[in-house]
């Protein structure tokens, strides 16, 4: 019931959006329960979104674990995890417009810590060349966000986030070819490596 009642809570957001005007009156009528129920499990509609907000963020996680943490090549790294993002949001729009409104992408968190390491170890092996840390994540983190709106907006193929993964990859000093390469490297790795170790994962075109 309480992933049901989670479930509710992202379609309710994805659909009236993040303005507040959301209340538990939407959930539990999308959820078909009453408000005894979705009181069983949560206090608040905020602590509702608190919690799927984690619970997301620790499933994404682990398929980071297994298809992007296994990479030595910062390169691929940032390839693999920034499409790995995009590829979900066109698979799951719903999940695609919650984790962009709901700060999963912005601040201090794993995703974040993770995307500094890929960038501190390619300024150490040569393959980028930035000239702040800080400011290179933000780029990554504000492409990703704007992607993942224009995504879950329709209209946008699997061309779009191979490019748009390519172009971050050149902001940080990596030429064009090689950008494109890797690109299409990680996205075919993805396509082998994903169906039988992300729960989420569809193929895509």
């Amino acid at each position: 019931m309480r992933a049901h009642l989670l479930q509710a809570v992202m379609r309710v957001y994805s659909r009236v959006g993040f303005d507040g005007s959301a209340v538990i009156e939407d959930v539990v009528k999308e959820a078909d329960v009453s408000r005894g129920t979705f009181y069983k499990y949560f206090e608040s509609l905020e602590q509702a979104v608190a919690e799927l907000g984690l619970d997301l963020a620790l499933e994404m996680t682990e398929g980071i674990l297994s298809v992007y943490d296994v990479l030595d090549d910062p390169v691929l790294r940032t390839a693999t995890g920034f499409q790995m993002f995009l590829l979900r949001a066109k698979l799951e729009p719903e999940w695609g417009a919650f984790i962009a409104h709901i700060g999963l992408l912005s601040g201090d968190n794993l995703f974040a810590n993770k995307i500094q390491d890929d960038l501190r170890l390619g300024v150490e092996t040569g393959d980028y060349v930035v000239e702040s840390i800080e400011i290179a994540t933000d780029l990554l983190m504000g492409a990703k966000i704007e992607a993942i709106l224009r995504i879950i907006a329709g209209g946008r193929d699997t061309a779009y986030v191979r490019t748009m993964s390519s172009m971050v990859l050149r902001s940080f000093g990596v030429s064009p070819t090689k950008a494109d390469k890797t690109v299409l490297k990680a996205f075919n790795r993805l396509a082998v490596e994903a169906p039988g170790k992300i729960g989420w994962w569809r193929p895509v075109e």
